[in-house]
């Protein structure tokens, strides 16, 4: 008996002894494969660290980074460095990180598109996107760009792993298009994927005379290149606030901010693609010891400062300038520089972003409004005149757009002339808000509300309220008990009727929101 549980024991411990050389040799074959794997990342940088990448992005960009899509509306992001993680290959290091996003931003192609319904979550229908911080081990300079990986259709079907592509590997299956922009929004380059394979280069759209070109480039055996437009459907969401009054007099007036976000077309990211015959691209290591490293991002194209200067101010122009203004080129470039001015400001800027781009704005001048006034808002054609282009400068311009923006929101309020003091007092106090919060302080020389008749109460009714609107940043329920104070007390010259408590400062609380 005892000799048969000595041969259990036995049996036990050489059936231990198999199974841990088992697991041993498993655990050598599944390192042995690892290491034959093509291209495996060695996951700790040198040089650039997480921290030492995240050191230079915060000493470089703010923490924060405003960014533009496709329609140019502007979005803000945030690096999510804590699940940021390094990747290195031959002479590059690289740290790539997740981000925060203001909304949703996605960008498809056009079969994806026609298969995604912006209104319904879609699980597999999505992007990868990255924000790069690369190290050329070898120049020692450091950039920085976002990548974002666009899959095909039957390519998102399928996988579950469109995240594991980066900047320095692909994966063997990916299909699709990678695309690197620069963190203000601006399209660089990218290239075009099939099956892990680099079969298209992408470029910014350029005007050709014809679409076969011979090719030039040292790292392609190519003969000639066949080259197309490709254009990317771009979808955002933005969110709008507004007020929902609740509550009595008795119990007191509550203003519930209600929150509206929804999938918006922001247009049409459009690019080249270039198919070259007879390549010789591949993604071997030889090709990432180069300047411009095969697959990755190139160097954005060089600028005319002033050039560009022109065209974005005619750009911001153009989001509001209707089709019936009929103000000539000098009068417009005034007016293009005028709004450059005040978008400088960043206070003043918030009127022209909350501005809704679809109702454009005519502009125009009218000499009968010589010695009257220096610009005037009209509801009814929802026009903004000068008397003449001397009068075309930042001063006017930021009142007079606030005065649209008055009639966006109030709409029928706002074209109802009793009303006009009581609004008048918020486009006043505006102006004076905007100037607290840019100098962090508030000086009653150069007030908007106050002129030499002003009462003591008065002035210590707009000091408070400057003061407590730079104290929380903000214009809520506290700052709009002393709003309506000075309200009251406001009797300026020029303006006849009274404060009317029941006309809520909208414009002030949506722009001046926490």
């Amino acid at each position: 008996m005892k000799n048969i549980e000595k041969r259990k024991k036995w049996r036990i411990l050489a059936g231990i002894a198999i199974l841990g050389t088992l697991f041993a040799c498993a655990d050598h074959m599944l390192q042995d494969a690892g290491e034959q794997a093509p291209k495996s990342p060695k996951n700790q940088n040198e040089e650039l660290t997480v921290s030492a990448a995240q050191q230079w992005f915060e000493s470089n960009y703010a923490p924060v980074v405003a960014t533009r899509s496709a329609g140019d509306q502007e979005r803000l992001f945030k690096p999510h460095w804590d699940e940021a993680k390094e990747w290195n290959r031959m002479r590059y290091e690289v740290v790539e990180t997740p981000v925060y996003t203001q909304g949703m931003h996605i960008i498809l192609d056009s079969e994806t598109e026609t298969h995604w319904d912006p209104g319904k979550k879609n699980n597999f229908i999505r992007n990868n996107v990255r924000l790069v911080v690369l190290l050329d081990k070898k120049t020692g300079k450091t950039r920085s760009f976002m990548m974002t990986f666009v899959g095909t259709y039957e390519y998102l079907k399928k996988t579950r792993t469109i995240g594991k592509n980066g900047y320095l590997y692909r994966q063997p299956d990916f299909s699709g298009a990678v695309l690197f922009h620069e963190l203000g929004g601006a399209f660089i380059n990218g290239w075009r994927y099939s099956d892990g394979k680099i079969v298209a280069t992408i470029s910014r759209p350029t005007e050709r005379k014809d679409t076969l070109s011979n090719s030039s480039s040292v790292t392609t055996r190519a003969e000639h290149q066949v080259c197309h437009s490709v254009c990317y459907p771009v979808y955002d969401s933005y969110c709008d606030y507004s007020y929902v009054q609740s509550g009595d007099m008795e119990s007191g007036i509550i203003y519930d901010i209600v929150e509206n976000c929804y999938p918006t077309y922001s247009g049409y990211e459009c690019t080249d693609e270039c198919y070259t015959y007879d390549d010789g691209l591949d993604d071997r290591d030889d090709n990432w010891n180069g300047e411009r490293p095969i697959g990755g991002a190139g160097d954005p194209p060089k600028k005319d400062p002033a050039k560009e200067d022109q065209a974005k101010k005619a750009e911001v122009l153009n989001k509001i300038y209707g089709d019936k203004s009929t103000l000539t080129d000098k009068e417009k470039q005034l007016l293009a520089d005028a709004l450059a001015t005040m978008n400088d400001n960043k206070f003043w800027k918030k009127i022209y972003d909350v501005l809704d781009k679809n109702s454009k704005i005519t502009f125009c001048i009218k000499s009968e409004i010589e010695g009257k006034s220096s610009g005037r808002y009209y509801t009814s054609e929802k026009a903004i005149a000068f008397p003449n282009d001397a009068c075309i400068n930042f001063g006017v311009l930021r009142e007079e757009l606030f005065h649209a923006l008055q009639h966006q929101t109030y709409k029928k309020v706002a074209e109802n002339a009793s009303n006009k003091f009581t609004l008048e007092f918020e486009a006043h106090s505006f102006a004076d808000i905007a100037n607290a919060l840019y100098t962090g302080e508030y000086s009653k020389q150069g007030s908007n509300l106050l002129n030499p008749d002003s009462s003591p109460e008065l002035i210590n009714a707009v000091r408070d309220l400057m003061n407590s609107i730079i104290k929380d940043n903000c214009f809520g329920d506290e700052q709009y008990m002393l709003y309506e104070k000075a309200g009251k007390l406001w009797l300026p010259s020029g303006y006849t009727g009274s404060f009317d408590s029941s006309i809520q400062p909208l414009v002030l609380r949506n722009v001046l929101k926490k």
